[in-house]
């Protein structure tokens, strides 16, 4: 179960409220705790903007004292979300709010691993795409449409009445090209190439016009891995005594 959580209170409600402008934080806070009273705890998806970076490091705290997995996904413009400059990722402000996250994190070690907690990109295994999209992730519209990654539903390359819809994700290129990281000339030098596997290409492709560029999220990316990699030395050493999460965190390094 994975539920959409931005922010604390306002933080949440700007980013995500009901047509009538009601926000919906108290419900999605109320959803969280129901779940967790009925043995179901949620992973929680939290989408970081312009709006809601500092306050990230307040809602990482919260979601750790639960004990619930996070991940922090950088929004990605959409047309609907086009007219919202502020979402827009400033480079510094969403550096300073993770970088404030990860303080939050030292002193809440959480017994998961930390290694895939940014942005589509994990630092457990190298892989040279960043995301399934193009590959082996299907997205299914309320029409029956299949489209290729939830940005794209507005373009479904094939239905649901398709007896081989994965080989048309898989062959249409009309709107979305996932190149593997090594075919991303900017990205040949990178020792975090893959790890990052060269970032969201509908992203790279909406602000570099092309996405066989490097990610413009590149820098936010090569900043926080090292960061995070100590991090999740400090938490192995922390639980080392604990075989449970020895073993879950072994499990965790083997590739899919």
């Amino acid at each position: 179960l994975m539920i959409s959580l931005d922010g604390l209170g306002t933080g949440h409600d700007a980013q995500r409220h009901f047509a009538d402008g009601k926000g919906s934080f108290e419900k999605v806070s109320q959803a969280v705790e129901l779940a967790l009273e009925h043995g179901l705890p949620p992973s929680i998806s939290i989408t970081v903007t312009g709006r809601n970076a500092a306050g990230l490091a307040e809602l990482v705290e919260w979601v750790l004292e639960r004990g619930l997995i996070f991940q922090l996904n950088f929004y990605r413009q959409s047309l609907f979300s086009q007219s919202h400059a502020d979402l827009q990722l400033e480079e510094q402000a969403i550096l300073a709010g993770i970088q404030a996250a990860l303080k939050v994190i030292e002193h809440h070690l959480p017994r998961f691993s930390l290694l895939g907690i940014l942005d589509r990109t994990t630092l457990a295994y190298p892989h040279t795409l960043p995301c399934g999209a193009g590959a082996n992730y299907l997205v299914f519209t309320p029409q029956g449409g299949v489209a290729q990654c939830q940005i794209l539903l507005h373009h479904p390359v094939t239905t649901v009445h398709d007896p081989d819809p994965v080989s048309r994700i898989r062959t249409d290129k009309s709107h979305f090209i996932n190149p593997p990281v090594d075919e991303r000339g900017e990205c040949a030098e990178c020792s975090w190439r893959y790890w990052c596997g060269g970032g969201c290409p509908l992203e790279t492709r909406r602000v570099m016009h092309s996405p066989y560029h490097r990610s413009p999220n590149c820098r936010i990316y090569q900043t926080i891995f090292p960061e995070l990699i100590r991090l999740e030395g400090f938490r192995l050493l922390h639980y080392a005594s604990d075989p449970q999460v020895v073993r879950t965190q072994w499990l965790e390094l083997q590739p899919a």
